[in-house]
């Protein structure tokens, strides 16, 4: 059990950075009615519906991506997996609102808590599906060069 635990305590580690510049980028693509900070045409909330959240969210994963690209810290077998990324995300999120709306039937406060624990949420599941798919990726191109190296020795 320590084990287990001090083993995904050192994996957030390496992934606090992108955890964290997640956050930030969405508090301020979301901002609210006291921001004093502009709103970004074509990246910002326009409004509180759920398609709008999903696209905030897309923006925001989005952004951290390009940002990690330009400081040269997205390698490129992460390309792929991201891309996945970007795209399943978003979709779940109306299901993730659903879930705290229908099924747990939150409202007011409860349901505000439910939506903010979203936000560190959101890019620790962003995460670990990319990691779990490089790794399966990684593994199944490990296992086709193996294959070629056999068919050219025999």
């Amino acid at each position: 059990m320590i084990r287990v635990l001090g083993s995904a305590l050192i994996w957030l580690g390496h992934k606090i950075p992108f955890i964290a510049s997640n956050m930030l980028v969405m508090v301020i693509l979301h901002g609210n009615s006291r921001q004093f900070w502009p709103k970004i045409p074509l990246l910002s909330l326009r409004n509180e519906s759920v398609p709008e959240h999903c696209r905030l969210l897309f923006n925001t994963l989005a952004l951290v991506t390009l940002g990690q690209a330009v400081i040269g810290r997205f390698p490129r077998e992460r390309w792929w997996p991201r891309a996945v990324v970007l795209a399943a995300l978003p979709a779940a999120l109306p299901l993730l609102i659903a879930f705290g709306d229908k099924v747990l039937r939150l409202r007011d406060q409860a349901a505000e808590r439910y939506n903010l624990s979203l936000v560190p949420l959101l890019p620790i599941g962003a995460t670990l599906l990319e990691d779990t798919l490089a790794k399966q990726r990684s593994q199944q191109q490990q296992l086709d060069r193996e294959s070629v190296l056999e068919k050219l020795e025999q």
